[in-house]
């Protein structure tokens, strides 16, 4: 756990990084520098881009790391395993991007706006979409490698400060706007050949075609269990960015402005997830090996320290976003402020999510998958039915309870389903104890009065916070577990 723990570490720490340069990025630069529907277009390329990219890798991404203790051998470019990567990559990619060549006169009028943007420019998705799926692929195969951070560098990092250096261009010096999409598309595609690159440094890219080994047993279970993934891994697609297509396709001739608005509040809720996504990196190329191993007292360990820290963490994170979040908006054209509640209602539903841990890994790297395939499948459709009435019935707003509604409901059978079949439970008292004083911050920051000004609120807010986070912090054993986590090897 140690070595999941400081991997996971280092991942938050860049997380966190590349979430203060996206700040400036989409909440200081971007609403400034673009015309709102320029901006709101950039976001609608890459939700796009994400779900085609989600859907066309099948289920590989997990598939590569649960299969990869198989392959594993160095001295035999790890059986050829990548070798089947990159032609399963080059294959989808094409398929994608001549799907969304086809299909863009359909989408054009789907994302009609006053200026039709999507239609001029639209096309543009097609190398955005292809360095996603090649992308999202090497990224597995260099997690199941334990090379977790390097990927998470790349993305959360150089990403951010291509694009920071991009709009910085384009506030100075401007481009026609088709030049600066081009460019945009053109950082990821960078970013992609750049974990290339790392991979061949470090001797892993390396097709192997002289020792493939692809035994007609292991593949049709990989194939199966790629099927039934596939559905899993809809769940990316589905949170902030089927979110931002219905907005889309739902709000009419405001539809740019509204999406715009939506990705800055989200962009806010979802700085939660940060940590269990920095964990979940980390830990799931070593729960695929414990389910090989059939060691469940370590995948015990790991679902119930896992999830005390994810809820302790992210639960600070929710407090600190309740008492700033007003503070935050400010530095935005007043318009955004529409966004300041979703803000919240989605670092809710993510902090409820942190809460239940590895569940999820440790459903989908186990013998049971089948089930994070049908709970994937189930997230998507309660998300759609409900975005469907909830956007038209509240705007904006409707979109974040649709993404709370589908996370907590489908979470919930989760946890259920692993102690039942498993008798693996995330929480204990100490849960409960951290619960109780997030719960209670949040509580004493929302009943305090205004005293006029804004920096003068934020300060009394995060110091009432902290006095009634600190007592109760210190009855879950929060400082004695980071210092055991962080001293094992």
């Amino acid at each position: 756990m140690g070595t999941v723990i400081r991997q996971a570490t280092l991942n938050a720490l860049l997380s966190y990084l590349g979430i203060a340069l996206g700040f400036v990025n989409v909440v200081v630069l971007y609403p400034k520098v673009l015309a709102t529907e320029e901006f709101g277009l950039t976001r609608l390329l890459l939700s796009v881009a994400t779900m085609a990219a989600q859907v066309a890798q099948l289920g590989a991404e997990n598939t590569i790391i649960r299969y990869f203790p198989y392959f594993r051998d160095r001295e035999r470019a790890h059986r050829g395993m990548l070798s089947g990567i990159l032609l399963f990559a080059l294959a989808t990619g094409l398929l994608s991007m001549a799907v969304l060549w086809v299909g863009h006169p359909w989408l054009t009028e789907v994302f009609a706006d006053r200026n039709a943007l999507y239609g001029q420019l639209g096309l543009l998705v097609l190398p955005l979409v292809f360095s996603e799926i090649v992308f999202i692929l090497l990224r597995s195969y260099s997690r199941a490698l334990h090379r977790t951070v390097q990927p998470t560098f790349l993305r959360e990092f150089v990403l951010r400060i291509g694009q920071t250096a991009l709009i910085a261009w384009q506030a100075f010096d401007p481009l026609p706007f088709r030049i600066f999409l081009l460019l945009y598309v053109g950082v990821f595609v960078l970013i992609t050949l750049l974990l290339a690159a790392d991979l061949w440094r470090q001797g892993q890219l390396v097709p192997g075609w002289r020792h493939r080994w692809w035994p007609r047993r292991l593949r049709r279970s990989m194939v199966l269990y790629s099927g039934f993934t596939f559905s899993a891994s809809l769940t990316g697609m589905v949170l902030g960015n089927m979110d931002q297509l219905m907005i889309g396709a739902l709000l009419g001739r405001d539809a740019l402005t509204a999406v715009a608005h939506y990705a800055v509040a989200f962009y806010f809720g979802s700085v939660i997830a940060t940590p269990g996504r920095a964990l979940t990196q980390a830990a799931v190329p070593h729960l695929a090996e414990a389910w090989r191993r059939r060691d469940h007292d370590s995948i015990r360990s790991m679902y119930e320290r896992s999830s005390f820290m994810m809820l302790m963490i992210s639960g600070l994170f929710y407090v600190v976003l309740w008492a700033t979040s007003d503070l935050f908006f400010t530095f935005l054209p007043a318009d955004y402020l529409a966004g300041a509640r979703v803000a919240l209602i989605i670092g809710m539903a993510y902090l409820l999510t942190s809460a239940i841990g590895l569940s999820v890994g440790i459903i989908s790297m186990s013998k049971s998958y089948r089930l994070d395939a049908w709970s994937s499948l189930s997230m998507l459709v309660v998300n759609v039915v409900a975005n469907f009435f909830l956007v038209r019935a509240m705007g904006i707003e409707g979109a974040a309870w649709a993404t709370l509604l589908s996370l907590v409901s489908v979470n919930a059978f989760r946890t259920w389903f692993l102690w039942k079949r498993y008798r693996l439970w995330p929480w204990s008292t100490r849960s409960a104890w951290g619960m109780a004083a997030i719960g209670g911050a949040v509580a004493a920051i929302w009943l305090l009065p205004s005293i006029g000004s804004i920096w003068l609120d934020t300060g009394l807010r995060l110091v009432v916070a902290a006095a009634v986070l600190l007592p109760l912090v210190g009855r879950t054993g929060l400082v004695a577990e980071v210092r055991r986590m962080v001293g094992r090897r």
